[in-house]
C-alpha cells in the first residue's frame, strides 16, 4: 500500500515524523485543502503540498491545482 500521495507524485515525504503527525492532525481538523488566492484567481491546494514544498501566489497557478471558480 502506497499511502497518501503528495501533489508532486511522491508518497508524503516529511523529513520529521513529528511534523508529519502535526500536519495529519491539522488536515483532520481543517480539511485536506486550503484556498490560495493569487492575482490570477483562487486555487484549491492540498495542505500537505504547502507544508512539503511551500508555495506562493505566483507558482500555484502553474502547478495544475484546480481553480476555485471551476475554470
Amino acid at each position: 500500500m502506497v499511502g497518501e500521495l503528495c501533489h508532486c507524485g511522491k508518497p508524503l515525504h516529511y523529513e520529521s515524523p513529528i511534523l508529519k503527525k502535526a500536519m495529519m492532525r491539522q488536515v483532520a481538523r481543517l480539511g485536506p485543502t486550503v484556498l490560495v488566492e493569487t492575482p490570477d484567481g483562487a486555487y484549491i491546494v492540498p495542505r500537505h503540498y504547502i507544508a512539503l514544498h511551500g508555495g506562493t501566489g505566483t507558482t500555484v497557478g502553474k502547478l495544475g491545482f484546480p481553480r476555485a471558480d471551476g475554470e
